[in-house]
């Protein structure tokens, strides 16, 4: 199990703006039209941030990667994202409701780009063990994310109580509150592990011998 408290995510401005205009937020009536006001404002924003996540492995024995959507029944991670309950204090403070909105963007990207710093924290340790990561799924996420698939037990208590127990996610002070995560603005994903494409024979035979099993060989190969 790895914890990574107050970790990094970069800032992304543009994409911020982006779903702003996507989303029709009048950023010229909230005075910030200009990028750099809106740079500023951004920034204001993310100083409150404090990520942190929890992961750790499932192997195919384990009851939650049975789960549907989880991992399919095979080795996978399962983890959480927080931004942090400053993060949350912060925007609860924001009265006008169209910067609340643009606010709320912002927090989506930041959980985006938090995912994506920790998909590829697990993608090295993966490819250590000879084996690619799937794409991530969204177990429950706060903002909702902008993808086709509804996360897929945002309203399952039961669920969600049984991955913050095993991640011990108290750790990052992340609990469940009737039936939400608090901090609010968290998500809990899952990423199975693939098997990579079959080499030529005799490419890396020397790591059939080995005597002890490693989390990679709960993968099952194709024959």
């Amino acid at each position: 199990m790895r914890k990574i408290k107050k970790f990094k995510i970069p800032i992304y401005t543009y994409d911020i703006l982006r779903k702003a205009k996507k989303r029709k937020i009048d950023l010229f009536a909230l005075g910030l039209a200009d990028q750099e006001s809106a740079k500023e404002y951004v920034a204001s924003i993310a100083a409150a941030l404090e990520p942190s996540t929890m992961f750790d492995l499932l192997t195919p024995e384990d009851d939650l990667a049975k789960k549907d959507g989880l991992t399919n029944g095979g080795a996978g991670t399962v983890g959480i994202i927080t931004l942090g309950a400053a993060f949350e204090e912060k925007l609860n403070a924001i009265t006008d409701p169209e910067l609340f909105r643009l606010a709320e963007t912002a927090a989506l990207v930041f959980a985006e780009t938090g995912l994506k710093v920790v998909s590829e924290l697990i993608a090295q340790e993966v490819s250590a063990e000879g084996l690619d990561l799937g794409d991530p799924r969204y177990i429950y996420a706060c903002p909702k994310p902008e993808t086709e698939n509804e996360p897929i037990y945002q309203s399952d208590p039961d669920t969600l109580a049984a991955i913050l127990s095993r991640l011990n996610a108290g750790h990052v002070g992340v609990s469940l509150n009737c039936g939400s995560l608090s901090p609010k603005y968290s998500l809990v994903f899952s990423i199975p592990w693939l098997a990579k494409k079959k080499k030529k024979p005799g490419v890396g035979s020397a790591a059939a011998g080995k005597a002890t099993p490693t989390p990679a060989q709960a993968i099952k190969q194709d024959e």
